[in-house]
């Protein structure tokens, strides 16, 4: 495995920010992969857009790439957001830069998603449907910055005050209704959107599980492949649920088992 940490104020002139990527990439052997090309996940940990989770970035690399998927962990600039655009460019410029290194990562092109925890689940939520307003600071087309998969963990997707976590809704829009309207992923679901792993729990006090829920629906109302799992208990943020991250549900480790299928097979 190699790994690096990449400033990406170093590869986009754009970005003013400490934001990094933390990349893990499985290398290639001449006795069994030589010319093997694997899957990347972008992993965005959770954190209300207050912090960036630990529990929910190495740990998951980890997994992943111990079943041969490259992984990425975003190290994103937090909010409150006075430039809306702050994490989005960081993300969007992340994916342009694992994907033109795909070569070298040993990675298909074609085979890059994201994974995101809570209000990093809205965040990777976001990245399919509004790279267009990236393009042109980027100097890419919108192939360059797509998402060919979607993990969400039990994620805010809506912003709206019934359904949302309230410091995630502050911090990503300011209380700016204008935004309030953009950030409610499930109002702009659409066709094109990549097919989609959603997981949460029933018990979940912190992020209403409806989020999940009115997120699936919009997916099939769309005919966007959906596979989604609600367990019964568990606390928000279990991340992979076990000892490594320090909040063990049983009865919920196997998401990443069905994740990782889910992945493997798209």
């Amino acid at each position: 495995m190699k790994y690096q940490e990449i400033y990406l104020k170093d590869i986009n002139n754009a970005i003013k920010t400490e934001a990094k990527l933390c990349c893990y990439i499985p290398d290639n052997f001449q006795e069994y992969c030589q010319n093997r090309k694997r899957r990347a996940m972008l992993i965005i940990p959770g954190g209300a857009y207050t912090f960036v989770s630990e529990r929910e970035a190495e740990p998951i690399a980890l997994r992943l790439i111990g079943e041969d998927i490259a992984s990425f962990v975003l190290k994103y600039t937090v909010g409150p957001y006075k430039d809306e655009k702050v994490p989005l460019l960081e993300a969007y410029t992340a994916i342009l830069y694992i994907r033109q290194n795909a070569e070298n990562f040993h990675i298909d092109e074609n085979k890059i998603g994201a994974i995101g925890f809570s209000a990093g689940g809205h965040f990777a939520s976001c990245l399919p449907l509004y790279s267009e307003e990236y393009l042109e600071i980027l100097g890419c087309n919108k192939e360059d910055l797509k998402i060919d998969i979607a993990v969400l963990s039990y994620p805010v997707i809506s912003m709206k005050k019934e359904l949302t976590h309230l410091e995630t809704r502050y911090n990503r829009t300011l209380e700016d209704e204008k935004l309030v309207r953009k950030y409610s992923i499930e109002d702009h679901i659409n066709e094109d959107y990549p097919p989609t792993f959603i997981w949460c729990t029933a018990e979940d006090k912190l992020v209403p599980p409806l989020n999940s829920l009115i997120l699936a629906q919009k997916l099939l109302e769309n005919k966007v492949e959906v596979e989604l799992h609600m367990y019964p208990h568990g606390v928000h943020g279990l991340a992979l649920a076990n000892e490594i991250t320090n909040v063990v549900e049983k009865d919920v480790q196997n998401w990443i088992i069905d994740a990782i299928r889910f992945i493997k097979n798209h």
